[in-house]
């Protein structure tokens, strides 16, 4: 099992969730969390917290992943075409909704 972080992308705002996958199945481990209205990267860090099954090096690098992904929308967000933005951060799970 691995960890995918999935982004709702807006102009607006981002929703940040953590999935647990494999190749039969996806579990969702974590709620979507919407930046910048409350302290999405603080919320995730806490809810995998309490997940002692995943490793410490595998939340670290999904906690850095959300955090680029932050840094990137907060830079690019009305200026990036949204395939630049899926090409940028092949990993994650990213969809665009109109807000």
């Amino acid at each position: 099992m691995k960890l995918e972080l999935k982004i709702l992308w807006s102009n607006n705002f981002l929703g940040l969730a953590i999935d647990q996958t494999s190749t039969k199945c996806r579990l969702p481990i974590t709620s979507y969390y919407f930046w910048p209205k409350t302290e999405a990267w603080e919320q995730l860090k806490i809810e995998l917290a309490f997940k002692p099954w995943i490793k410490d090096r595998e939340k670290a690098h999904i906690l850095n992943s959300a955090a680029e992904v932050m840094n990137f929308w907060r830079a690019n967000r009305n200026s990036e075409p949204f395939k630049e933005v899926i090409n940028h951060f092949p990993d994650v799970n990213i969809v665009k909704i109109n807000t």
